[in-house]
């Protein structure tokens, strides 16, 4: 243990499987007492619990990141177990498939809903929060998707464009706060999220190998991105804000 996060109090969204999961172990690891958020009751618990067992300091918070009132609750509860949170990683987020044409409604909202308004609303509630406590970091979930036009993606390709600039805009407004904010661009990394896309192609292994191909070091896996977050939250990113950080495996040099 390096003890990167020690005295740091953090909030993971989306922390019940994938990147969100093994962020929240290793910032425990790192000495961060961690609060994971998850829709998913006992997953997230599960999470929590794992990093306790390991010695950690955790909790669970059930908590939907398009509801204001689930959020401002979740955020009390971290204030009342914890102490004044000091990271915010804003990790939640689902990917909608399909061609321009073919996406309901109903679709892109949830898209937009979940990758982008949920940062605004639960940066809404722990900004005063950090603010408060000195300062903090906040890392936003973007993707290398905000960079590259996948076809098959334009309602999650476009939510993870706004994110790299809505962070921009953060990062100008509340660096006089002392709070850093930077958005995170994983390449294809084998969550289950990417698991869940396969399975709705035709032919998964013929699309996995494309996009395999696609990125020069292959595809990720989550303690990649996992261990860039440890170092946007820590103090030794203290110089970086309003930064796409770019984890992408080379996709964007080709």
């Amino acid at each position: 243990m390096a003890n990167r996060l020690t005295n740091k109090i953090a909030i993971i969204t989306g922390a019940a499987r994938g990147i969100g999961a093994k962020s929240a172990q290793l910032f425990a690891q790192e000495g961060a007492a961690v609060a994971t958020w998850d829709v998913n009751v006992e997953r997230g618990q599960a999470v929590a619990d794992a990093i306790q067992a390991d010695g950690g300091t955790a909790m669970f918070c059930q908590c939907d990141v398009t509801d204001a009132a689930q959020i401002e609750n979740a955020a009390a509860e971290v204030v009342k177990e914890l102490g004044t949170p000091n990271i915010l990683f804003n990790n939640a987020g689902i990917a909608v498939v399909g061609e321009l044409e073919e996406i309901s409604e109903a679709d892109w909202d949830r898209q937009y809903a979940v990758n982008v308004k949920s940062i605004y609303l639960v940066s809404r509630a722990i900004i005063p929060l950090m603010r408060e406590a000195g300062g903090g970091s906040i890392i936003n979930m973007a993707s290398e998707s905000a960079f590259v036009g996948f076809p098959m993606h334009p309602a999650y390709t476009s939510s993870k464009a706004a994110v790299v600039h809505l962070t921009r805009s953060m990062a100008v407004r509340y660096a006089a706060d002392n709070i850093r904010v930077n958005s995170l661009c994983p390449g294809t990394i084998n969550t289950e999220l990417y698991q869940e896309f396969l399975a709705q192609q035709p032919d998964p292994g013929a699309i996995n190998r494309e996009i395999e191909a696609m990125h020069p070091l292959g595809i990720g896996e989550p303690k990649d991105i996992a261990w860039a977050a440890v170092y946007l939250a820590s103090d030794e990113s203290r110089y970086m804000t309003g930064a796409p950080m770019l984890v992408e495996g080379g996709i964007l040099s080709r």
